[in-house]
């Protein structure tokens, strides 16, 4: 299945490689000690929506300091020369800046879940699937509200 843009007013370009990835990059700091980590992730305008487990790292500095940087590489591609200095990395990337915030309320939390797994399959979820109290209660789920946005093709 293709995965079809949602969004309206973002850059169509920035958009497709949104769409296009299978995974992101989540950036944050603790005490100015900087913590990376990949995720999945759902994209709805004007939102990134990650899910993680309910304790960890990432959560207890995301408790304290919600400011979060994303990136998302789509088509990388190796481009060889006999020339070594010539041989180079294609790729498309996105980078999102927004602040993580937790998701609490078990219809939003629903919501956002559903964006995250029809971004890997849109068709499992074509029935508006509800979660049940124990998946929900299972996972935290972060709304990342995209503040600044930036891509290369």
């Amino acid at each position: 299945t293709e995965k079809r843009p949602i969004t309206r007013d973002f850059d169509k370009e920035i958009n497709e490689i949104i769409m296009e990835a299978d995974f992101c990059n989540v950036a944050m700091s603790k005490n100015n000690a900087p913590y990376l980590v990949p995720m999945n992730y759902g994209f709805h305008e004007p939102y990134i929506y990650l899910h993680s487990a309910n304790e960890g790292l990432k959560i207890d500095i995301l408790r304290r300091n919600p400011h979060v940087c994303i990136g998302i590489v789509g088509h990388v591609k190796l481009e060889t020369s006999s020339d070594v200095c010539r041989t180079s990395m294609k790729y498309n990337s996105v980078i999102i800046f927004g602040k993580a915030e937790f998701l609490t309320n078990k219809d939003e939390k629903s919501k956002a879940l559903t964006h995250i797994v029809q971004h890997y399959e849109q068709d499992v979820l074509r029935d508006k699937r509800i979660f049940d109290e124990s998946e929900l209660n299972r996972v935290t789920v972060l709304k990342v509200r995209i503040e600044k946005i930036t891509g290369k093709k």
